[in-house]
């Protein structure tokens, strides 16, 4: 895919006061599928998909760049990126260092493709991640995909922290 042309779709979103988590395009059941993924500091809703949803609509009728998106061949997806947002950029990391991620490779490292622990930084390509009670230094080359992970506490085990018995 020109990246060119994914960085013109995040300039519309960006100049629509969003932040571009992602665009992706590939082929689904035979349509072009194209995704995005905003965010913003107070959450995403229906309207902000839709507002996004109708500039970029607007945009990839007009663009010659890819045939295939002539005459409305495809299907276009905005969303949040929900609450274990995918994490796609090396600056996705950073951002969320001291935050719990599950990180999946491309490859055997330690002989595992998926480890989940806290990240706790960069190194210039490299991602650090706390695991197993060890920090573990991943090539960001042989990472898959990630996102943060999110857990869900029950009502018993707030009400215990908060110092209440139910």
């Amino acid at each position: 895919m020109n990246e060119q042309f994914l960085q013109r779709i995040e300039d519309i979103v960006t100049r629509l006061g969003y932040e571009c988590v992602h665009v992706g395009i590939r082929t689904d059941f035979g349509r072009l599928k194209v995704q995005i993924l905003i965010d913003t500091l107070g959450g995403i809703n229906v309207e902000d998909c839709e507002l996004v949803s109708g500039h970029v609509n607007r945009f990839l009728d007009d663009s010659a760049e890819l045939p295939e998106l002539d005459k409305g061949r495809y299907y276009l997806e905005v969303s949040s990126p929900g609450i274990e947002r995918p994490l796609y950029r090396l600056t996705d990391y950073e951002r969320f260092t001291g935050r719990e991620a599950r990180i999946r490779l491309s490859g055997l490292l330690e002989g595992r493709k998926t480890f989940t622990g806290i990240i706790s930084g960069i190194d210039g390509d490299t991602v650090r991640l706390l695991t197993d009670g060890a920090e573990k230094s991943i090539p960001f080359g042989i990472i898959k995909g990630g996102n943060l992970v999110y857990r869900f506490e029950d009502e018993d085990t707030k009400s215990r922290k908060k110092g209440r018995k139910k």
